[in-house]
């Protein structure tokens, strides 16, 4: 292994452990290898899952994340561990976008797979799952299932991050606006965004989250700003 590859490996899992250790609804539960190449993750996220014709919530999944011999220069391999419905989702694979470059840290891709599961992200034009995108397509008014935003960001000089406090804050706001549903504050009337980026077309709940990432380029969209505009 070489020596630049030891040290990114090893700098993902430092900083990946420290983004984590308090976040309120994503937890590294195991990592192999000295450093790690491979990750396991819980998400308790509300996303869908199905039992045989019917389509039901589901609050926690299990995530694998592998990280190839070339990575940095390819991308993670990552696949569900648990089931779940998602039109860029398949038992062997999560479709986590066509956009990767060597920079580009662990934790957005740990960041993105929440936001898919949570039906903030999605692209039902090429889809791994055709029956989930027929059903995205004629659900999209109930859609995201969980609208917390899973935004994360690096520790700060101080070592600390602020980003798992906030999230927290989030959960408790929607909790005391949805008492019967703690985990899924559904929106009935979503609104339509154009991302600047590629020009692709995003349906968000109004007011949260603040911000979204586009399923098709991955651009992180500022919905404040957007509104402003």
């Amino acid at each position: 292994m070489s020596t630049l590859r030891l040290r990114r490996l090893q700098a993902d899992y430092e900083r990946l452990k420290q983004i984590l250790a308090a976040h309120p609804r994503i937890k590294l539960t195991d990592a192999d290898g000295d450093p790690p190449e491979r990750y396991e993750l819980e998400y308790r996220v509300r996303g869908m899952r199905q039992r045989g014709d019917e389509i039901t919530p589901a609050d926690r999944h299990k995530v694998e994340i592998v990280l190839p011999v070339d990575y940095p220069r390819l991308p993670p391999q990552c696949r569900m561990l648990t089931p779940v419905f998602h039109p860029n989702i398949a038992p062997h694979a999560i479709c986590v976008g066509d956009h990767w470059n060597a920079g580009e840290p662990i934790w957005s891709i740990v960041s993105r797979i929440a936001e898919m599961i949570a039906f903030q992200s999605y692209n039902v034009k090429s889809p791994l799952n055709g029956e989930a995108a027929r059903w995205v397509e004629q659900n999209v008014d109930k859609l995201p299932t969980d609208d917390v935003s899973f935004l994360l960001s690096a520790p700060s000089a101080s070592g600390r991050s602020d980003k798992p406090q906030a999230q927290a804050r989030a959960a408790a706001e929607i909790r005391r606006e949805n008492p019967t549903s703690p985990l899924s504050a559904v929106v009935a009337e979503p609104r339509l965004i154009i991302c600047p980026s590629c020009q692709g077309k995003l349906r968000v709940p109004n007011g949260r989250p603040p911000r979204v990432r586009c399923g098709r380029c991955q651009t992180v969209i500022d919905l404040a700003a957007e509104t402003e505009n």
